[in-house]
């Protein structure tokens, strides 16, 4: 079998300097502020909390508030995604010459991560999109996301790479034997295998990944 790479979405497939998240991140609070009847500080507090306990707003929502997941993300998702991602056709190329299949794993929607992919210009770079509803709404970085994964795509830690911006994401991926990439991390602060300034960096630290016995050991 073929490695397997697995993407972040956010802040992962497009630099950080691209304001989308923003965007997502302004809808989140204004649902939590119009849903709870709340103020901008208090609707600050109540997200803290919930993602500090449960990785998502939207678990925490559902959780103590009956939301439903699709009308919270319908709202949260309801922006401007082509007037703000760009193209990458430097992503394309990278993504088309890596040796294996690659997937999306995202706490965001199927249909949101679909359109981001999509303004980025590569769409069908990807055998599969695992959104949120895949993890049943136990987002990154609960353990149970990442085995489901596993099993879902048919392969084990060892033969998939995983490239995330976010640091906590990585560790559950680094305790099922996932080669870890910490794109905009920073080098010496976390067990991680290898940090790359930006996505299209991959093919730089491959050679680890698929040279130095892991990949054989697991075909």
């Amino acid at each position: 079998m073929k490695p397997f790479f697995i993407f972040d979405l956010d802040n992962t497939l497009y630099p950080p300097e691209v304001p989308l998240w923003r965007a997502v991140d302004d809808r989140i609070e204004l649902y939590v502020r119009e849903k709870l009847g709340v103020d901008g500080p208090e609707a600050r507090t109540i997200r803290k909390e919930y993602l500090g306990e449960y990785g998502t707003t939207l678990r925490g929502l559902m959780q103590h508030h009956n939301v439903p997941p699709t009308e919270y993300l319908d709202f949260v998702h309801d922006v401007p995604i082509p007037e703000i991602v760009p193209r990458r056709d430097d992503l394309r190329e990278m993504l088309a010459a890596l040796p294996g299949r690659s997937a999306v794993f995202t706490n965001g929607s199927e249909s949101y991560a679909q359109r981001v992919l999509s303004a980025l210009g590569v769409e069908d770079a990807f055998v599969a999109i695992y959104g949120i509803e895949f993890m049943e709404y136990i987002a990154k970085p609960f353990p149970f996301a990442y085995a489901k994964l596993l099993r879902e795509a048919g392969v084990s830690g060892a033969e998939s790479l995983f490239c995330e911006d976010r640091h906590e994401n990585l560790l559950p991926a680094l305790d099922l034997g996932m080669f870890t990439v910490w794109v905009g991390g920073r080098e010496g602060e976390s067990p991680v295998h290898a940090v790359v300034e930006d996505v299209c960096d991959l093919p730089q630290v491959l050679p680890a990944f698929l040279g130095n016995g892991r990949f054989r050991q697991a075909r």
